[in-house]
């Protein structure tokens, strides 16, 4: 647009300096034709010759003006060549005319001066003309430039405008929309104006800050959704663990309060199975089994031979069994109840963070199991305390009454013996005497019994001690442990009785039976009873068992009814004998069945 403007004042300037002189050309020009008519005029007035001779100079002296001969000389062949013409006819033919009627030389009176002026002017007229239309044409080179410069310039403003509307205001404006939409949060907007040009740099620059903000939201969002997860997990991991120490308590761990535990544990860690096998320890059978999945065991589960999981590699936290495996023991204070099985895809390993808190639910459920043993032990302890100090108060008083009794028999024999009696007193004295050593002897086996300790941790381990003691007392008699159900929810004072049964019944074996091989089974059944069973291959019972003053099959029978079952006595074939009592399992927790 400067050069245009420039352009278009240059050429005014120009065509206005070469239009200068046309007015003063055209007006000498004129003067011309009007000098032309004068000098005719003195001619035809014969006018002196001073005056004819100044008008010839005057003439002269317009014809040589500097504005004409410039004009002419500048100008293109038209007027140029009409003043050529013109002056041609005045030197040649007018001027000579008029000098001789100057100078008066012969006759010349000019005429034909007065011939020719007419036509002269004509061709003056003519060379006015053509200075005319060269100073039209000129003014219309200077109207077209002007057109043109009009033109010129309005098409520039407007590709100036577009120019300034598509390579700066648009591009602006899709930056000020795209800093609106990064302020509002949106990193995902680019510019498209990427030209080589200072707005495309600017362009460039906003899609990197907007590339690495969006960069740096992401990282940040990324960082807040792990932080959230985490802070979401520790919640939850801190909730399953205030549950499990609400709930699991001695006197509540069953299959209630384990499972939910078991499946909020698998929820949070994602580990599709987990299940829990409680045992007491050093045994190689699990009492009790709970999964996170109800119904489902291990794939690769035993049982009841859990010597892989309970006796095995096991250490906390340390796959022992096969890959998509983990163990982690249930220990309270170097003892193991059991041990907890996590399932998870072969091929994976789950995050550290599962493992311990799968390892502190393990340690929560064993302490509610150590608990319990302790207070099982605790209640025990009692029971026996009490059984010893009535142990102690029928010894002070009716084992010393009998022995007196005894005593006092003794002497009555004496004293009958030299004295003649009837066949009647005799024989009451002597039953009197068989009854009061009868009664002696069971007073001394029940203080036996009351004082009887159980010191061993669980009835399996009780029983098995109690065979051994009956084996070494027999003359060759193998005792076994046939069975021993590891799933048994037995109180104290069920296992109890069911001790004092089985010594009652092994001592009858011992003494009586003459058997070479006894067997204890001891099992519970789908319906909830449990049954305590003992075999021996010996002479058998007889048809009337019952006999005068033995009472070991009533008491085992009243020991049977105060469990709310029943003792059953019958010959095994082909020989021996066959005791079983029976009776429904106490609604006893698992923590029970484990002290």
């Amino acid at each position: 647009m400067t050069v245009l403007a420039l352009f278009s004042m240059g050429a005014s300037i120009y065509i206005a300096e070469t239009a200068q002189d046309d007015a003063a050309a055209i007006n000498k020009a004129g003067s011309l034709r009007m000098q032309s008519y004068r000098i005719a005029a003195l001619l035809q007035a014969d006018a002196p010759a001073t005056e004819i001779s100044a008008a010839r100079q005057q003439f002269d002296a317009i014809l040589e003006a500097p504005a004409l001969t410039k004009t002419t000389e500048a100008a293109g062949a038209a007027p140029g060549r009409h003043y050529r013409e013109v002056r041609r006819t005045w030197e040649e033919l007018l001027a000579p005319d008029l000098q001789a009627v100057i100078d008066n030389t012969g006759d010349a009176e000019g005429a034909l001066y007065l011939d020719e002026v007419h036509n002269f002017v004509t061709a003056v007229d003519t060379m006015v003309v053509a200075l005319q239309r060269q100073a039209e044409q000129r003014i219309q080179w200077l109207r077209l430039s002007q057109a043109a410069a009009v033109v010129l310039a309005l098409t520039l403003a407007l590709t100036a405008v577009y120019l300034i509307h598509s390579g700066i205001m648009r591009p602006l404006a899709e930056l000020m929309g795209m800093a609106e939409r990064v302020r509002q949060g949106d990193f995902t907007d680019r510019v498209q104006h990427t030209r080589r040009d200072e707005i495309g740099l600017l362009g460039r620059s906003f899609n990197t800050m907007a590339a690495d903000l969006e960069t740096l939201h992401a990282g940040l969002e990324r960082q807040v959704e792990i932080k959230t997860r985490e802070l979401r997990r520790s919640n939850e991991a801190l909730q399953l663990l205030y549950d499990a120490a609400r709930t699991l308590t001695p006197g509540r761990l069953d299959e209630d309060t384990v499972r939910p535990i078991l499946q909020h544990l698998s929820r949070v860690t994602d580990i599709r199975l987990v299940t829990v096998c409680i045992a007491d320890p050093d045994e190689t059978t699990a009492r009790n089994t709970f999964s996170s999945v109800a119904g489902h065991e291990p794939s690769f589960c035993r049982s009841p031979d859990c010597r892989v999981c309970f006796h095995g590699d096991v250490a906390r936290i340390r796959g022992g069994v096969g890959d998509g495996l983990a163990t982690v023991p249930l220990e309270h204070r170097s003892e193991q109840y059991g041990v907890m099985l996590l399932e998870y895809a072969s091929g994976t390993v789950p995050e550290q963070w599962k493992f311990r808190l799968a390892d502190a639910v393990a340690e929560k459920i064993a302490v509610a199991i150590g608990l319990a043993r302790e207070a099982r032990r605790q209640r025990r302890l009692a029971l026996l305390e009490e059984r010893s100090v009535i142990a102690r108060e029928l010894h002070d008083s009716l084992a010393q009454s009998l022995s007196y009794l005894k005593i006092q028999v003794t002497r009555l024999e004496a004293g009958l013996r030299d004295q003649t009696i009837s066949a009647t007193t005799s024989s009451a004295v002597t039953e009197l005497r068989e009854g009061l050593n009868t009664a002696y002897g069971h007073l001394r086996e029940l203080l036996t019994t009351f004082r009887l300790k159980m010191n061993e941790p669980g009835l399996a381990a009780a029983l098995g001690a109690a065979a051994e003691e009956y084996r070494r007392r027999s003359e060759g008699t193998d005792i076994r442990l046939e069975q021993l159900d590891g799933g048994l929810n037995l109180d104290s004072n069920a296992e109890i009785h069911l001790l004092h049964i089985t010594r009652e019944a092994l001592a009858n074996v011992v003494n009586h039976a003459r058997a070479e091989h006894a067997w204890i089974r001891l099992c519970s059944g789908e319906d909830g009873w449990v049954t305590l069973s003992v075999d021996d291959d010996g002479i058998g019972i007889p048809d009337r068992y019952e006999r005068r003053h033995h009472y070991g099959i009533r008491i085992m029978t009243e020991r049977a009814n105060s469990l709310g079952g029943t003792l059953a006595v019958s010959r095994r074939e082909p020989e021996g004998t066959h005791l079983e009592v029976r009776f429904p399992a106490r609604d006893a927790t698992v923590t029970e069945s484990v002290v």
